[in-house]
């Protein structure tokens, strides 16, 4: 019973059964036609040969013969009606084979070539037998290698967006490599995150080192249309304290961030912050706002804004190096005021300025009074605490557009721009009487020490830069009429 529901063995069965009807039908109808025949012709001739027979005896035998012709046309009829029943059988066989078997193998045959054009048709068989169960197969091995090419589709845009992201930030490190300017390079991480990720704006938070204040900040929002800052502040805060990615839409249930983005009166829809590492610790974030196209940021616009901060703390970083390098080619190891070769470049650059817009510029020449002798009786360490708390004073009696530089042993200078000689000899006194009024601890013991100085104002003394120092040099002068003295040298240029 098994093997007649399979429609291939039905049909086989079916079609031999047939084929067996009509052989038997055609014997029976060869042996009983022939017979028959034979029979008659038999019986007709013996009666021929019989003259004697008288018409009664020959009545006798009409009835078998038309028995016999009455059997032959019943054998004909019956094998008549077999072939027709055969025929029809045969022909309903090949009718249902057609329609079962070969029609649905048409329709995998076709499926099959649409296939190959990527037209992933499912066949509509009977279930239920061999074609059913090849219909039913093709069906599954078409729905898994269509879920396979969306997967190998979906995998080639993730390698292509890969691919994108990766050039872009190859051109960011090349980009950042350059600069050496925090702000260019927090402007540039948040041009290129922005322009990956494909975000309507960005933002890039840093807190200094030390205080843990903060102390840069470069946004792509403009002012006008609205304030990120309480919320950026919350932000990092939050990103500095776990020390991992924030992802924040308008469905999440941080009700805290959902409040200071409704009072920052900016239309946020969703945002994510990743920190920006320096120095081995997280010093900010990168916080990438309304990303186009999506309701929010994915795991994988994470890692890439990960790689991008990273890129950027790395030239941050370096940036801070190089600032570090170029203050130490700059300044003087012991005072931490510029030294004698920023001194000379920024006196320089203060005389252009000064020429260009026809403004004074006071130069100050401070030398300490005694101080060899100084060295002599308490030593050069004590010495060199001397010119630091010197440096200090100094620093505290100028303005922000002042610059002070240790000259060389105990001489000091200042340059005062937009400095007449009356400003110049104002300032010189202040730092002179501070200087005579401090207590200087050497060796736990209260010291007074004295200056002179020597102010010289462009152009009315000099008018380039070795003129003006000559004219500020009032070392020997001091020497041969005292110390703890202030002077205005004329005609010296």
């Amino acid at each position: 019973m098994k093997i007649l529901q399979k429609l291939t063995s039905l049909y086989i069965f079916g079609l031999g059964f047939l084929i067996v009807v009509i052989l038997v039908a055609s014997i029976s109808f060869n042996y009983i036609y022939m017979g028959s025949e034979k029979i008659l012709g038999l019986a007709e001739s013996m009666v021929g040969r019989h003259n004697d027979i008288s018409q009664q005896e020959a009545g006798k035998f009409s009835k078998p013969f038309e028995d016999i012709k009455s059997t032959r046309i019943l054998a004909y009829a019956f094998f008549s009606f077999a072939l027709i029943i055969g025929g029809t059988g045969f022909f309903l066989i090949f009718y249902i084979y057609k329609k079962n078997i070969v029609e649905p193998l048409n329709k995998v045959a076709s499926a099959t070539s649409k296939m190959a054009y990527g037209q992933f048709e499912q066949v509509q068989v009977m279930s239920g037998s061999e074609i059913g169960t090849v219909a039913e197969n093709f069906n599954f091995m078409g729905l898994a290698l269509k879920n396979k090419i969306n997967e190998l589709e979906q995998a080639l845009i993730r390698e292509q967006n890969m691919v994108r992201t990766l050039h872009i930030l190859h051109e960011l490190s090349g980009s950042i490599i350059s600069k050496f300017n925090q702000d260019e390079i927090m402007a540039t991480i948040v041009s290129f995150s922005s322009t990956i990720l494909r975000t309507e704006m960005g933002v890039v938070f840093l807190t200094d080192r030390s205080s843990r204040h903060f102390s840069h900040s470069i946004s792509s929002l403009p002012k006008e249309k609205g304030d990120i800052t309480e919320l950026g502040h919350s932000i990092v805060r939050e990103v500095i304290s776990s020390g991992t990615p924030i992802r924040w839409d308008v469905s999440s249930g941080n009700k805290e961030f959902a409040r200071l983005v409704s009072e920052a009166n900016i239309n946020i829809k969703n945002f994510m912050a990743v920190p920006v590492i320096i120095e081995g610790g997280v010093r900010g974030a990168l916080i990438l706002i309304n990303k186009a196209g999506a309701d929010g940021f994915t795991m994988q616009d994470e890692d890439v804004a990960l790689m991008v901060s990273f890129q950027g703390g790395v030239a941050i970083e370096k940036s801070i190096f190089h600032e570090e390098v170029v203050q130490l080619a700059k300044t003087d190891g012991l005072t931490g005021l510029d030294n004698h070769r920023t001194f000379h470049e920024e006196l320089d650059e203060e005389i252009k300025r000064a020429r260009r817009y026809n403004r004074y510029l006071a130069l100050l020449l401070i030398d300490i009074d005694y101080f060899k002798k100084f060295n002599d009786s308490y030593g050069h360490q004590s010495g060199d605490a001397v010119l630091k708390e010197l440096s200090g004073i100094l620093l505290q009696n100028l303005r922000s557009i002042d610059s002070a530089a240790r000259y060389g042993g105990e001489e000091f200078t200042v340059i005062l721009p937009e400095t007449s000689a009356e400003g110049g000899i104002i300032t010189a006194e202040k730092i002179k009487n501070e200087v005579a009024a401090h207590a200087f601890n050497i060796m736990g013991i209260d010291t007074e020490l004295t200056i002179s100085i020597g102010v010289a104002v462009f152009p009315d003394d000099a008018i380039n830069k070795e003129g003006l120092i000559k004219a500020a040099d009032g070392k020997e002068k001091r020497t041969e009429h005292g110390y703890n003295l202030s002077a205005v040298q004329r005609g010296s240029g």
